[in-house]
């Protein structure tokens, strides 16, 4: 007896169908795709925001709290704000922060302690030294671990810190002023408040003994020392300063000048020197037969005036 044998029908898919499993795997790849590229986008847009906006993320420290614990323990220091964060994208390297009000007898104590740290990291250092004469001098500099920079950890301010404080405590009392060294070799003193009471008279002393505030630093006497403030910006070599005092004395006394600013060496507008002054318009001729009659090196160049 014979038997037949029939053949089930085959499950496999015939023509469009065999490609519909494919296809829903393309389908979850590309969604997953698009998803990871959107996500990347965004994160990107986030990290950019935040290197933008100069976001900080603190990252506390025990070690780096125990040293400011004790640069605030030392004689002089009025007070200590320490601050250790990272910034996007290099959230692996943290930046630490001191900054210190201390008076001027407890401020070599200070940079003492910032040159024998065995602190192992690099440490920005903002110092804000007031001296008996009511000055009050800022200072800022980074000292590097001497496992990084092979020399001395001090902070390098660019300048000898010490006699200059003292120095500008005699010629600039009651001021608030920050020396910083611009373009590696020009000294500038940076009056840092909006307003002077007095108007820019109250910075001649400094103008006017620009030399003693030189020698004090260090820097080389010869160099463009600049006197940058709200109502007053000078570049001049020092010896100069005597006469330009003079100057500034005479258009603010008798010709009403509330504003001066000279322009010179490095800091030119456009390529060219430039002095703009703040005046009343019925001054304008006698200031400028002023300034050409002065011998200084500003003689000749133009003047442009500003409304008061």
């Amino acid at each position: 007896m014979s038997t037949t044998l029939t053949s089930e029908p085959s499950t496999a898919p015939d023509g469009p169908n065999r490609d519909r499993p494919r296809s829903r795997v393309r389908r979850v790849w590309l969604s997953v795709l698009v998803l990871a590229i959107v996500g990347a986008v965004i994160g990107g847009s986030v990290v950019f925001a935040w290197m933008v906006n100069e976001v900080r993320f603190d990252r506390p420290s025990a070690e780096f709290d125990e040293f400011a614990a004790q640069v605030e323990g030392l004689p002089g220091v009025q007070s200590v704000e320490s601050e250790r964060w990272v910034e996007a994208p290099a959230f692996f390297d943290p930046t630490s922060s001191l900054f210190v009000t201390v008076d001027r007898s407890g401020f070599p104590g200070v940079i003492d302690a910032a040159c024998a740290t065995d602190y192992p990291e690099t440490v920005s250092w903002s110092f804000r030294v007031e001296t008996p004469a009511d000055s009050t001098v800022m200072l800022h500099s980074t000292s590097v671990p001497d496992a990084v920079a092979g020399v001395s950890r001090c902070p390098d301010f660019g300048f000898e810190a010490g006699p200059l404080v003292d120095e500008l405590d005699l010629v600039a009392p009651g001021l608030v002023i920050q020396p910083i060294m611009w373009n590696a070799d020009k000294l500038a003193l940076v009056a840092i408040e909006e307003e002077l009471p007095a108007g820019y008279t109250q910075l001649l002393p400094l103008v006017q003994h620009a030399d003693d505030v030189v020698a004090a630093s260090g820097v080389d006497p010869a160099e463009d020392v600049e006197i940058n403030a709200a109502s007053l910006g000078l570049v001049f070599v020092p010896r100069y300063g005597d006469a330009y005092a003079r100057l500034l004395t005479e258009l603010a006394e008798d010709f009403g000048v509330t504003s001066f600013w000279a322009s010179g060496g490095d800091d030119m507008i456009d390529g060219e020197p430039l002095v703009q002054i703040a005046a009343p318009p019925r001054f304008h001729a006698a200031i400028e037969d002023a300034i050409l009659s002065s011998g200084l090196p500003i003689a000749g160049d133009p003047i442009r005036f500003l409304e008061q």
